[in-house]
């Protein structure tokens, strides 16, 4: 690691047959060239979800620095490690950790906010998500007795939901535009299972049931959250693709490359949408599948189970508008003085 790099608090990793605590410390804290001592310390645990925990308790003990959001939010992050909001959250606090990291939480305040918000070049939306994310790291530390009080995070207004699909046409090209096998591979499933981006990354191939033509998302060994992971068919196309791809496996990821599981796969589709000048993001062609299926007449509740919607408030929110029946038993009751069949 370079002296000018700031690293960060600690990692675990495999060491002598089992996990170690990793932390980095510079010679002198104040200057920022000064040289980084990387040091190990043996861990008890023999898997790694026992290990990130024992090393997490004990970082969160030995550490005697301050409290700041960015000690708050690396540790808050790190206990969400497998949940679904654990790597946007990730993400999120690479954005924030510039303004954030050595603030005092108890002097977060609106006009603190506003001036993030100011600084920040993205819509309200992705700032209020970041915010928020604050909001619930600062809640955890006072639960977690880190800290004895918080400031007040302010919010920007949310702003009304636009559901961003492709057309089939713009899907095409988009795909056109996909050149490694593994972005082809997700983009398809993306499109026709409807499935969330974290949902496909970690999909292995023993919940593939070719018999059946169907994938399960479901984890075993975690539990559902209010974004449940559901079973769901696999159509011509998308079967054929899985045959093709399992045939060519070499690790237990459907999602792999150079004989690793993918742990992101934005890059492919940032250059995807250079390349056929089709902005889409992983989400986008979850959002897209469920508009074809009501324009072609699904009936919102059968679409929230395909979805994973605990109930279809949600679904109707985002989807009923694309239905080619939308509201024309109302339309045709004031216009004709009765309800449509």
């Amino acid at each position: 690691m370079s002296s000018g790099t700031e690293p960060e608090p600690y990692s675990v990793q495999k060491f002598r047959g089992g996990f170690a605590l990793v932390t980095w410390q510079r010679a002198d804290p104040a200057d920022p060239q000064s040289k980084i001592t990387r040091r190990r310390r043996q861990l008890q645990s023999t898997d790694r979800p026992s290990a990130e925990a024992e090393a997490r308790a004990f970082w969160e003990k030995s550490d005697g620095s301050p409290w700041t959001v960015g000690r708050i939010m690396t540790a808050y992050i790190a206990s969400i490690a497998g949940k679904p909001s654990h790597i946007r959250s990730q993400d999120a606090w690479k954005a924030m950790k510039p303004f954030w990291e050595g603030v005092d939480p108890a002097l977060v305040d609106e006009k603190m906010c506003k001036t993030y918000r100011k600084g920040r070049p993205v819509a309200d939306s992705t700032a209020r998500y970041e915010l928020m994310r604050l909001s619930t790291a600062l809640n955890w530390a006072v639960d977690e007795k880190h800290i004895e009080r918080r400031g007040k995070v302010w919010l920007p207004a949310a702003t009304e939901h636009t559901t961003k699909h492709l057309t089939r046409e713009e899907f095409d090209r988009f795909y056109d535009g996909m050149v490694a096998p593994h972005a082809r591979l997700y983009a398809l499933i993306g499109v026709y299972t409807c499935a969330r981006p974290g949902a496909i990354l970690e999909l292995t191939w023993d919940r593939v049931d070719f018999m059946r033509r169907q994938i399960n998302y479901k984890l075993d060994d975690v539990a559902q959250t209010r974004k449940r992971r559901v079973i769901v068919p696999m159509g011509p196309r998308l079967l054929a693709a899985m045959q093709e791809a399992f045939a060519a496996r070499t690790t237990t990821f459907v999602i792999e490359r150079g004989g690793k599981p993918v742990g992101n796969i934005k890059k492919a589709f940032q250059a995807a949408s250079e390349r056929s000048n089709v902005h889409a993001t992983p989400y986008t062609l979850r959002h897209t599948g469920a508009v074809w299926a009501a324009e072609a007449g699904t009936p919102m509740s059968e679409l929230a189970q395909y979805l994973g919607h605990d109930d279809d408030r949600t679904t109707q929110k985002h989807y009923a508008r694309f239905s080619p029946d939308y509201l024309m038993r109302v339309a045709d009751a004031i216009e004709k003085g009765r309800m449509s069949a």
